[in-house]
């Protein structure tokens, strides 16, 4: 019988998972007043950003508006320019005209971007789990009760109001017995990639290196644990093969980094048709811009690029679980369909998604009220006021670097 210890904290809200979405999920249910903690299975917080190696943020801008360029702001762009003072982030020229997605993407320093996340969780008053993965959770009617995490004391309960997920495969609601829809349906799941870092010496006066092309995809089914254990296999086969092969490769990123998951069945459910066209709902709450873009291990990518100056949105009713009353999400585990989830994947996406669905859930807290029946309006207005790009509210800004 496992003895589950008690925490002597009970909390507003719960994060679950401090990538890119977690973090400002995290520090916008802080600042918005309630009592928040953070649980991130890794010791560092940032996930695929500062974790798994890859250093590129995507993408703050929708390139094919003549005026008003930047869709996304708030958290996700205030700590962008945190890291860009101090030159641990390359901010490219957002205005420039268009030759790929790519060239718009904030490159940073993964060491500073994590000891800046860190500063600003606690400067919110966030609480952090660094290092105790939820191994479980515990649930009564349509409630989330608590969430167990594994501690170096042995397993801990944490309570709270409401919970968000943000574990980017769906953990928490996998556990909870929530609905989840998994890769294609048909068991394929889209590729992973291990970053590895050569073993050249950089230049001593660059504080931001690029790692982006020195990347191997493997098979990857994040859902499934066995199968995880042989992707982490095959990622190290491929490296000593090229360092066989005399690549000079210093060290790689401590896991594979996935793409794809599970999605959770939400409130609604985002289509591709309605991404492609920039489709605005009463209760969008931020904005995307990225192309569906589904990796396929040894075949040509299916892509589909926008290229106008409709910018897709994102639903609050699609990051609220239909099954729990205190279940939110962000990230790429909200509830969308295959292809518009390969699109909104993206980290500055995965920002404006964590602002506001952390800043819904103070709201729901605070007012005594489920997630779902906030004010979409209130909500709006406070993402507004505290820096954020709202749809209904602003079309988009002009890019200030200060």
């Amino acid at each position: 019988m496992i003895h589950i210890l008690e925490s002597n904290k009970k909390y507003d809200v719960v994060v679950c998972g401090c990538g890119s979405a977690g973090f400002c999920a995290a520090v916008a249910a802080a600042r918005n007043g309630a009592r928040t903690a953070v649980i991130e299975k890794y010791s560092t917080p940032g996930g695929i950003l500062t974790v798994l190696g890859n250093n590129s943020i995507d993408q703050f801008n929708n390139p094919f508006r003549k005026t008003n360029k930047m869709v996304i702001g708030g958290i996700g762009w205030e700590f962008v320019l945190k890291l860009y003072r101090d030159g641990f982030a390359r901010i490219p020229d957002m205005n420039a005209d268009y030759v790929d997605h790519s060239q718009y993407g904030v490159k940073v320093n993964p060491v500073a971007a994590a000891k800046v996340m860190d500063d600003m969780l606690i400067d919110a008053g966030v609480d952090l789990y660094y290092g105790q993965p939820i191994v479980d959770v515990e649930t009564e009617d349509r409630m989330i009760k608590s969430v167990l995490i594994s501690t170096k004391d042995g397993v801990k309960r944490i309570e709270a109001a409401l919970f968000i997920d943000c574990t980017g495969d769906a953990d928490i609601a996998h556990f909870a017995k929530a609905t989840t829809f998994d890769g294609d349906g048909d068991g394929h799941f889209q590729p992973g990639t291990i970053r590895y870092y050569p073993a050249i010496s950089p230049d001593a006066s660059d504080k931001v290196l690029n790692y982006g092309d020195n990347r191997n995809h493997v098979s990857m089914n994040s859902t499934n644990s066995d199968m995880v254990t042989l992707s982490e296999i095959e990622s190290r086969r491929l490296l000593y093969n090229d360092m066989l092969g005399g690549k000079l490769i210093m060290g790689s990123a401590p896991a594979v980094a996935p793409r794809e998951g599970r999605r959770i069945k939400g409130i609604s459910t985002m289509k591709v048709e309605d991404y492609f066209s920039g489709k605005q709902y009463d209760d969008s709450v931020c904005y995307t811009f990225w192309f569906v873009d589904i990796h396929r291990k040894g075949m040509a990518s299916e892509i589909h690029y926008i290229k106008h100056e409709n910018t897709p949105s994102v639903r609050l009713s699609s990051m609220i679980s239909s099954e729990f009353d205190n279940l939110a999400m962000a990230g790429r585990c909200i509830s969308t369909d295959r292809q518009t989830n390969s699109a909104i994947r993206v980290k500055a996406s995965c920002m404006a998604m964590g602002q506001a669905i952390g800043t819904a859930s103070a709201v729901a807290v605070k007012n005594k009220i489920k997630i779902k029946d906030i004010s979409v309006n209130e909500l709006k207005s406070k993402l507004s006021l505290q820096g954020a790009i709202v749809p209904g509210i602003s079309d988009g800004e002009e890019f200030v670097l200060n």
